[in-house]
């Protein structure tokens, strides 16, 4: 069952973004007073009153004559958006007025033949609705007044929306769960260009100025059947560098992205190889609990390359972060395709190891082995007993373990069982979390298989937002 797509457009600052967050009732996109500041299409599913579609929020339309270097793209990224969907939300400024902008846009999207609704944003005022009626020249219809701000008519506004997308059938199997995977990395680590190479399409601007990423943009596509959304982040900066609004809101974006994801791809440039800011990025999805596979891009401008380059460069990384060990290590080159369906099948086999459900007789065994291959060391002179042990949780994996002193067990000795799980389960890239507790809950495999289907749609609504709002106030 594939969802309709509703597109957000207009100039830029128009409130396209606070629409989309309105809808979603959280803050997906970046939003700020700056021109511009959306770039890329942005892709979620909303609910309201129990129907689901997908909203998509685009960079602002610029005239040709603009003197922003990225003003084509944009402009493409708008029209596939526009092209896809089945309704579109044309988006104006009551406050402004209707511009020549607003008309030269309008009549682009007159000729695509498409259902649009006429929106005119920033009618907080009554004063300001009254002058919505000028926007009637552009051709789509009566305006509908609202305030994507304060969330004023935007109920109405969605009750319109889901009155004009069509009605999936009933009784149509609802789609497999994809696999969403979110790509991480420094700016301009090259994260926009392989997002590129996997939907084999331009759908991210890509651009040579760091930085260009902003939000962090959704994007479905199939490979051999397989469902897969994936992100592309803005690239996370040293909290020292972020001193400006929307790159603060960026990281924060990137960090939201990598909780709901399910797999990170973490990409590093290797020819300036892992720095401070990709162990930042590691902690934090170590922190998030998620799987984790790790890309050095730029393989095919690599300097002084040799056979040996990838094992020393691996071994050296290995020394820094020894939790590298268990982590798939790839080298690609995004702009020229180097081994990309490498980075799929990694991806698919670490998305599996985040959801196995290793059996309870299994961990049983192993841990019954590992004990038995290397007793335990006692602490401060007195005996450490570990009893038994058993998987609690999937997505992350989490293996508990029966002691009477938990605080007593060595780290070197917690070390050598995560190392002996990882060997024995060949758990490459799942973060798996040992816990050391004085009472076990054993937990039945059938328990645990209940656990890895999660909903794939983003329960949301504008009370959501309006509860978002106030605490936000209240702050």
């Amino acid at each position: 069952m594939k969802l309709p797509i509703v597109c957000i457009i207009g100039r830029p600052n128009v409130g396209k973004s606070s629409l989309f967050n309105r809808i979603l009732g959280r803050r997906a996109a970046v939003v700020s007073d700056r021109d511009g500041v959306t770039r890329d299409r942005h892709y979620q599913n909303a609910r309201f009153k129990g129907h689901e579609f997908t909203v998509v929020d685009t960079g602002g339309f610029l005239p040709d004559d603009t003197i922003d270097v990225l003003a084509d793209s944009v402009r493409t990224q708008i029209f596939n958006a526009v092209n896809e969907s089945d309704l579109v939300l044309f988006m104006v400024d009551v406050r402004v007025g209707i511009t020549k902008l607003d008309q030269q846009f309008a009549r682009l999207i007159r000729k695509l033949d498409k259902k649009v609704i006429l929106v005119a944003n920033k009618s907080e005022n009554g004063g300001d609705r009254q002058e919505s009626y000028e926007f009637l020249k552009l051709g789509f219809g009566q305006p509908r007044t609202i305030s994507a701000l304060t969330g004023y008519a935007c109920l109405s506004l969605l009750d319109e929306i889901i009155a004009v997308l069509p009605t999936p059938v009933r009784g149509e199997r609802r789609e497999e769960r994809p696999i969403k995977f979110a790509i991480l990395g420094r700016p301009n680590a090259g994260k926009s260009t392989l997002l590129n190479r996997l939907l084999n399409e331009e759908r991210a601007v890509v651009s040579d100025i760091p930085g260009t990423t902003r939000d962090s943009i959704d994007c479905d596509f199939v490979v051999d059947g397989k469902k897969f959304v994936v992100t592309d982040t803005a690239g996370l900066r040293k909290k020292a560098k972020v001193d400006d609004e929307v790159e603060i809101f960026s990281n924060m974006r990137t960090l939201e992205s990598i909780r709901r994801s399910d797999v990170s791809v973490l990409m590093v440039d290797c020819t300036r190889g892992l720095e401070i800011q990709d162990f930042r990025i590691i902690t934090e999805i170590r922190k998030a609990g998620k799987g984790l596979v790790l890309l050095l891009n730029k393989w095919d401008i690599l300097p002084n390359k040799t056979e040996k380059s990838f094992d020393h460069m691996v071994k050296e990384m290995m020394e820094r972060e020894p939790m590298l060990e268990y982590v798939p290590i790839l080298s690609i080159s995004a702009k020229e395709g180097q081994r990309i369906n490498r980075v799929i099948q990694a991806i698919q086999t670490v998305y599996a190891n985040c959801r196995r459900v290793l059996g309870r007789d299994n961990v049983a065994q192993a841990f019954a082995k590992f004990i038995e291959e290397n007793p335990v060391p006692s602490q401060n002179a007195r005996t450490v007993q570990l009893t038994r042990a058993c998987q609690i949780m999937v997505e992350p994996p989490v293996i508990a373990i029966e002691t009477r002193t938990p605080d007593l067990v060595a780290e070197s000795y917690k070390r050598y069982l995560m190392k002996k799980f990882f060997e024995e389960f060949q758990l490459q890239g799942a973060p798996l979390r040992l816990n050391f507790d004085m009472k076990l809950t054993l937990r039945k495999d059938e328990e645990l298989e209940q656990f890895t289907e999660s909903s794939n749609s983003v329960l949301a609504g504008v009370d959501t937002q309006r509860h978002l709002d106030r605490k936000n106030r209240e702050r």
